[in-house]
């Protein structure tokens, strides 16, 4: 598997869509991603909730499109909670302040790398390490952590 690159952002969204918007304007910013992410990100999670019930609830908003160039996560931590749909359960919201937004390049990696961080957000602590630390040090704690 490829190695990640990681972007992280602290910010302010009124919703779901705003902070995917602004997760994807950052990687496009970066050369990261086509112009077309952020709104195909926006449709797949309308469809397939990406909402994590963890300790500290997260998102991972991600989709497949053909624009990515490079592997990368671009973490958004939020001043305050927007509402995601769970994924376990399209039906139920959670509030969270952390947003992982998922640009991975080849298809068949996507899995993986969910799989991967699933483990990692299923810590608490880990969790609570991506909402406190400085933005350098989480760059590279998450690349010790997840690779």
């Amino acid at each position: 598997m490829s190695t990640n690159r990681y972007l992280v952002l602290s910010g302010h969204a009124q919703n779901s869509e705003e902070a995917i918007s602004i997760c994807a304007d950052a990687l496009h910013k970066a050369g990261i991603v086509g112009d077309e992410f952020g709104r195909k990100c926006c449709v797949r999670e309308r469809s397939y909730p990406t909402g994590l019930p963890t300790e500290i609830p997260v998102a991972i908003p991600h989709c497949k499109d053909t624009g990515i160039q490079e592997n990368a996560i671009c973490i958004l931590r939020l001043d305050k909670p927007v509402t995601f749909y769970r994924m376990d359960d399209d039906e139920e919201k959670i509030e969270t302040r952390l947003v992982l937004n998922l640009a991975i390049k080849n298809p068949n990696e996507h899995l993986a790398v969910l799989q991967n961080l699933m483990g990692f957000l299923n810590n608490s602590d880990e969790i609570r390490r991506c909402m406190e630390l400085p933005e350098t040090e989480l760059i590279d704690y998450l690349t010790a952590k997840i690779g």
